[in-house]
Formats: C-alpha cells, structure tokens, sequence
C-alpha cells in the first residue's frame, strides 16, 4: 500500500477513504484481457503523466503524485483530501 486518503464530503458524495497500491506493471499483451464488467465505466485508456494531470481533478491528482513518493520513501502517504497530513498543520 502506498497511500491512505481521507477526502471530505464534497457535492453530492458523502466522505471517503480511498487507497493506492503498488500492483505492479501491466505487461502489454495483457491490455487485451481487460473487460470492463459492470457498466460503470464506458472505456479507459493508459495516459502519461502530463495527460494524467490534464484529466484527472486536483484532489485526485494530489493522491497520484503522492503514491510514487511513498513507494520512493518505503512509507506510507496518509494524506488529507490529496494533501500530506504533516503539511495539514
């Protein structure tokens, strides 16, 4: 696991702990087994890191550029809506 992050009630959506973990690489030839099962997703794709920024919202982003720290650092991120609880003061 390399990230914890409590995010606050916001909009419609009640709080919520999400978590990051490290499963690895994907190799390539198995990007054809994905399937997306339920509905709920009507498609995905692989981004680089700029394109991610782009696209993802800043809490998000704030969570995704903390996980390769952590795993940098051996420690778990426990953060605060995206944000370092140390940095929360």
């Amino acid at each position: 696991m390399l990230c914890v992050d409590w995010v606050p009630p916001h909009g419609p959506w009640d709080d919520l702990l999400a978590f990051i973990f490290n499963i690895g690489v994907l190799p390539g030839d198995r990007v054809a087994d994905i399937q997306l099962l339920d509905g709920e997703l009507d498609g995905y794709e692989f981004c680089d890191e700029a394109q991610a920024a782009e696209r993802l919202r800043p809490r998000v982003w704030r969570r995704t550029v903390a996980a390769p720290a952590a795993e940098h650092t051996g420690r778990i991120a426990y953060l605060h809506d995206g944000h370092p609880l140390d940095s929360q003061g």
